[in-house]
């Protein structure tokens, strides 16, 4: 990976060296709901105004830490409640208003995520960019892309870094961008995220869930 790109600021996503950061920046850009978690670190993606998804492990850290609020877009939302899938690194976070201004991204309910390019979005360094990258492997909850060298990079190709764990990465379908995965686990030259297709009943179950029991609170 060393040889391939260009280290940016600490924690910050990996650019191919030929290539200018401002074309990462710009990426990005088309990628509002992205969601830096925390100063700290941490990343996530807003899937419907009040529900942000991100790693299990991440939501664990900002629960332990007793995060009170989460920034989405320029506001500062109140937390409601975090959702942790009991064995899969994914997780759901409850924000007690919607999130006002950044459009949501609907997660991708497919099954055809292998040799897909997907854009992965982080905020390493203090400012959002976006590299793009192809899906090489599928397995039944998860997918890998590996970091590649020399002719097989993609054009504007991207590595994210340990801070940034969590990261949505996102898939476009007929014109419509989705939310393909949560980025899980990095390892020497790849990435693995959890999909969001194997988990979308859990998501759908679980905000179908609190819905109704807010509903109900609402009638008490």
């Amino acid at each position: 990976m060393a040889a391939s790109c260009w280290l940016l600021p600490a924690a910050a996503l990996t650019i191919r060296p030929d290539r200018d950061d401002a074309e990462y920046l710009e990426l990005a850009s088309r990628y509002s709901s992205s969601v830096r978690l925390s100063e700290a670190g941490g990343e996530g993606v807003l899937i419907n105004p009040r529900w942000v998804l991100t790693a299990a492990h991440r939501a664990k850290e900002l629960q332990s830490r007793k995060t009170q609020t989460l920034r989405v877009g320029a506001s500062e939302y109140r937390i409601s409640a975090y959702h942790l899938h009991p064995k899969s690194d994914i997780a759901l976070i409850l924000l007690a208003k919607p999130a006002l201004g950044v459009p949501p991204t609907p997660i991708y309910m497919g099954a055809e995520e292998l040799n897909k390019a997907v854009a992965i979005v982080g905020h390493g360094g203090g400012k959002a960019r976006a590299g793009i990258n192809t899906v090489d492997t599928v397995s039944e909850l998860t997918f890998v892309v590996r970091v590649k060298s020399g002719d097989d990079r993609s054009d504007l190709q991207g590595a994210a870094a340990p801070d940034e764990t969590g990261a949505p990465a996102f898939v476009e379908i007929s014109g419509e961008i989705l939310v393909a995965g949560i980025l899980s686990t990095l390892q020497p030259g790849e990435e693995i995220y959890v999909r969001a297709s194997a988990f979308s009943t859990w998501i759908q179950d679980t905000m179908l869930e609190v819905a109704r029991q807010e509903a109900e609170d609402l009638m008490k």
